[in-house]
C-alpha cells in the first residue's frame, strides 16, 4: 500500500511538472484601423479592455491609420495581419492587385455613411440641384469615389459637377465660407463639423447615398486570404471579439468610448459618444442587421454591392470571392437584441 509520503512525493512531482509547463502562448496579431482612435471605432478597443482578445489567446496590438488606403497598403505589404477599411476601397485594391489576395471577412458597417451636404441658403434641396455646382472633398475619399453611383441612382449627370480638392480638416469650414456649393463625405463628420462652427442642423441639407438606393457596405475587416488560411483559429477568434464587442458597444457606448482613452488622451468623450451612437444606429443597426444579424451577406445583395462598385469606378464587376463568411461565428451569435 502506498504510503502517505509516497503520495506526497507524487504530488510534488506533478506540481513541479505543471510549474515547468509554460502557459498557452498568445498569438501576436497586428491590427490597423482606418483612422485614429475615434468614437465610431470604440468597439475594437472595447474588446481589448474587457479581455476578449486574451480569452481567444490573441495578443492584439491595435494601431490607428491614415485612411482606408493607408490601412489596405499596410496589410498588403505584410506590416499588419488584419485591417479595417472601407469596403469599396478594399474591392478596388483587389481588382487592381489581385495577386495580393485580399478578402473581406466581416462587414462592420452594413450601410455606408457616404453623403453630399449643402447649406440651405445655396438653394440645393435634392441631388439634381447639384448640376452645375462645385463639390468639395479630398481626392480618394469614399463619398467622392462613389459619387458616380449616387448620380446614376438619382438621374444626375456626374460630369455636370466640378470637384474642388480640399484637406479633410478644412472641408466644412470651406463650405461655410462659400468656397464651393456642397461637400461630400461621411455624413456625421460633415454635420458635426458644421455644428462646431455655429451652423444649425436645420440650416443643412444632407443627402445620404443609402437613402437614394446606393447599396454599399462601409468599414469592413479584411486580411490576405493566404494568411487567413494559415491562421484560421486566429481569424475566427478575432471575429468572435468583433461580434461580441459590437454588441457591447451598442448596449454600452460609454464603455466603448472609455476604452479609447488609453489610445487617445486628447479624446473629446462627448463628441466620441455622439459619433459612436450615430454609427451604431445608422451604419450598424440597419433593418437588414436587425432582421438577419451582424455581417450576414447573401449572394444577391453582395452582387448588387459589387455592381455598384463597378459603376462607381468604371470597372468590370469584381468577383464575389472578395468576400468570405467562412470565419464568422455562428449566426445565432451574430443576432442583435437591438434597442
Amino acid at each position: 500500500m502506498p504510503s502517505v509520503f509516497s503520495g506526497f512525493r507524487a504530488c510534488l512531482v506533478l506540481l513541479a511538472v505543471a510549474a515547468a509547463c509554460p502557459a498557452v502562448a498568445q498569438m501576436p496579431l497586428r491590427v490597423v484601423l482606418p483612422f485614429s482612435f475615434q468614437g465610431a471605432l470604440g468597439n475594437w478597443t472595447l474588446a481589448e479592455a474587457d479581455g476578449c482578445y486574451k480569452r481567444q489567446d490573441l495578443a492584439v496590438v491595435i494601431d490607428g491609420g491614415k485612411g482606408s488606403g493607408d490601412a489596405i497598403s499596410k496589410v498588403a505589404a505584410g506590416a499588419y495581419d488584419i485591417g479595417i477599411a472601407d469596403f469599396s476601397s478594399i474591392v478596388l485594391f483587389g481588382v487592381r492587385q489581385p495577386a495580393v489576395g485580399l478578402v473581406v471577412v466581416y462587414v462592420m458597417w452594413d450601410r455606408t455613411p457616404t453623403s453630399v451636404a449643402a447649406l440651405k441658403k445655396s438653394g440645393i434641396r435634392k441631388p439634381t440641384d447639384l448640376a452645375g455646382k462645385r463639390i468639395g472633398d479630398p481626392v480618394g475619399e469614399a463619398s467622392r469615389e462613389l459619387f458616380p453611383a449616387f448620380a446614376d441612382a438619382t438621374g444626375l449627370d456626374p460630369k455636370s459637377v466640378e470637384w474642388i480638392n480640399v484637406a479633410i480638416n478644412l472641408r466644412q469650414t470651406a463650405l461655410f465660407r462659400g468656397e464651393y456649393d456642397a461637400a461630400a463625405g461621411h455624413m456625421y463628420t460633415i454635420t458635426s463639423g458644421l455644428r462646431a462652427i455655429g451652423v444649425a442642423d436645420d440650416d443643412v441639407v444632407v443627402m445620404p447615398y443609402a437613402d437614394y438606393g446606393v447599396e454599399m457596405f462601409g468599414n469592413s475587416v479584411f486580411v490576405k486570404s493566404a494568411w487567413a488560411a494559415a491562421h484560421q483559429k486566429e481569424v475566427k477568434g478575432f471575429l468572435v471579439c468583433a461580434v461580441e464587442s459590437m454588441k457591447k458597444a451598442i448596449a454600452d457606448p460609454k464603455a466603448a468610448v472609455a476604452s479609447l482613452k488609453p489610445h487617445n488622451s486628447m479624446l473629446d468623450e462627448r463628441q466620441a459618444n455622439a459619433e459612436l451612437e450615430f454609427s451604431n444606429h445608422f451604419s450598424v443597426l440597419t433593418p437588414h442587421v436587425r432582421a438577419n444579424g451582424l455581417s450576414t451577406i447573401d449572394p444577391a445583395r453582395l452582387d448588387k454591392v459589387l455592381a455598384t462598385v463597378a459603376l462607381a469606378y468604371g470597372i468590370e464587376k469584381p468577383a464575389a470571392t472578395i468576400w468570405s463568411g467562412a470565419y464568422l461565428p455562428p449566426l445565432a451569435d451574430r443576432k442583435v437584441a437591438a434597442p
